[in-house]
């Protein structure tokens, strides 16, 4: 059994120098400036945010993009607090924002997504979050990517707001692996994971894939679901926006359970993905990670080949670090050398923990308990 936990390890570190290489090519794919200025929509669908929500509007007061061709619906997703008069507020000011209420009998992200992208004007959506800020130069790099007109759909980066808080460290460098997994893929043409907080896709597109249909009953996913399914259709049409310009700020979940219910949401669209690369990918991590519990325990229990095992653990934390300090890097999202260490402890086992809890148990967003 050791043996065959060690070739799972090795065949990782294999996939981390993939992953690097990956990483390495969608840095050289640099963006050319696009003089045309395209007509693009900003989707911000938003349930219970009016603690935060006014940060993300007043980045978008700030965008260095023509008005006349930005347009920016916000979506209320049927909000239990203050939020709609919040956004209808700071917005009254802004000709080219308006708000709007989701259908009485529609819930969910995708559902608000959906009519907002019906609404809009312009040719490109872009969607992002509402405790999400946003860049000054975030839709001109958006725009240049559409440059190509064989690009449908674009992930940006996405960092979290740090401060000196020690678990806040964590969070930041384990989502740093999730953003630079997903960009890894990109330089492949391939896809595994995505994020919704800085995604944006030709509105043709999105209407040719029939948006969500097949999937709408699914809580989470909005960005993943649709990334495949125009991938499917025009295959090599999604890419990575290489610019720092371009980085979105999100903020971490508050406490460890906010934080364990967010990626239970994440890890419970596996179910739905089980013969697709993502789903593939999930159970290898799982598999990855009980061999590093495995491998790690017998280093310390055998003679022979001790050093051996010992040295693929290490050569495996050399790399990891390498890629995530160079990921972390360019989203300037800080690195902890206390948090990496301490990472390499606990996630083998908050990983089985998730993979498990998500396929077991509901979780709660935004309020509504979610059974999938």
């Amino acid at each position: 059994m050791i043996a065959f936990f060690s070739l799972v390890l090795v065949s990782y570190l294999v996939m981390m120098t993939v992953a690097l290489w990956g990483w390495k090519i969608v840095r050289s794919r640099r963006l050319e400036p696009d003089p045309v200025k395209r007509v693009i929509t900003i989707v911000v669908s938003f349930r219970n945010e009016d603690k935060v929500i006014h940060h993300l509007i007043h980045s978008l007061t700030l965008l260095d993009y023509p008005k006349e061709n930005l347009e920016v619906i916000f979506v209320d997703d049927h909000s239990e607090d203050n939020s709609y008069n919040v956004v209808k507020s700071l917005i009254y000011d802004q000709p080219h924002f308006q708000l709007i209420m989701q259908n009485e009998h529609k819930l969910g992200k995708k559902a608000a997504i959906t009519r907002a992208v019906e609404m809009a004007k312009g040719e490109i959506s872009v969607t992002t979050d509402a405790d999400c800020e946003v860049p000054v130069n975030w839709l001109q790099k958006v725009n240049d990517a559409y440059k190509n007109d064989g690009i449908n759909m674009t992930f940006g980066g996405v960092r979290l707001k740090t401060n000196k808080s020690f678990f806040l460290f964590l969070q930041a460098i384990e989502f740093t692996s999730l953003i630079g997994s997903m960009a890894a893929s990109l330089g492949y043409n391939s896809f595994m994971m995505g994020n919704g907080a800085n995604l944006s896709f030709r509105k043709a597109a999105f209407q040719f894939v029939k948006g969500y249909e097949g999937n709408a009953e699914i809580a989470s996913g909005d960005d993943e679901f649709l990334a495949r399914k125009i991938i499917k259709s025009f295959p090599g049409s999604l890419c990575f926006i290489n610019s720092d310009e371009a980085v979105v700020a999100t903020r971490p979940a508050k406490s460890v359970r906010a934080f364990i219910e967010q990626r239970i949401r994440w890890a419970g669209k596996w179910k739905f993905n089980a013969f697709s690369s993502s789903g593939i990918l999930a159970v290898y991590v799982l598999l990855v990670q009980l061999a590093t519990v495995s491998v790690a325990i017998s280093a310390f229990n055998v003679r022979e080949g001790m050093f051996l095992l010992l040295a693929i653990l290490m050569v495996k934390m050399i790399l990891e670090c390498w890629f995530l300090y160079k990921v972390s890097h360019f989203l300037k999202s800080g690195w902890n050398w206390v948090a990496f260490i301490v990472l390499q402890f606990i996630y083998p086992f908050y990983v089985l923990g998730i993979g498990i809890a998500s396929q077991l148990r509901s979780y709660k967003w935004k309020g509504r308990r979610i059974w999938q």
